[in-house]
């Protein structure tokens, strides 16, 4: 009888998280049974690894950061679902289908139309504060879902396709 052979560094417990985290984001729509989605994933360990581990608990950490690589390849492909709710998120009309953070290209967004608006830090926190207090948005702390940060970029975007707006003319006074 052969024993297992002992791991010098085994999966370590958040690189199991992440990995079953990225798992159940990736398989999500497949709604297996859990003994399917169990096999699946072995299956997957044991492609992944090239055949050095046939399930997930007998990944080491290289093994893990190799399916953990591969799975965040093919989940951030496979999300239409996701890209569309985080493309329309908070809209009125639009059901919101699940909380989506806002990724980097949101923020980059957010950013680049309060710069092309002159504004700083400070004055877009400002701006949310005074816009965006009635909803729970006092700042950009508040920003957590795509949401949150659609409903201020909206704003900002329609202010800068109004465009500058012209200083009123001073008063005159009647002589």
């Amino acid at each position: 009888m052969t024993r297992p052979m002992q791991l010098a560094f085994p999966i370590q417990p958040a690189q199991l998280r992440r990995l079953q985290a990225l798992w159940h984001e990736w398989t999500a729509t497949l709604e297996l049974p859990p003994d399917e989605d169990r096999a699946l994933r072995h299956y997957y360990v044991e492609r992944f690894t090239g055949g050095a581990a046939a399930e997930t608990k007998e990944l080491d950490v290289e093994g893990a950061e190799l399916v953990i690589t591969w799975l965040e390849k093919l989940a951030r492909r496979s999300t239409p679902r996701r890209r569309r709710a985080a493309g329309t998120a908070g809209r009125r009309g639009y059901p919101e289908q699940r909380r989506v953070h806002p990724n980097a290209a949101a923020w980059g967004a957010l950013w680049s139309t309060a710069r092309g608006l002159g504004m700083d830090h400070e004055r877009l926190e400002r701006f949310i504060a005074t816009h965006y207090s009635g909803v729970g948005l006092h700042g950009l702390d508040d920003l957590h879902t795509m949401a949150d940060l659609n409903r201020v970029l909206w704003g900002l975007k329609a202010m800068l396709r109004r465009g500058p707006r012209p200083k009123p003319a001073a008063k005159r006074r009647a002589a």
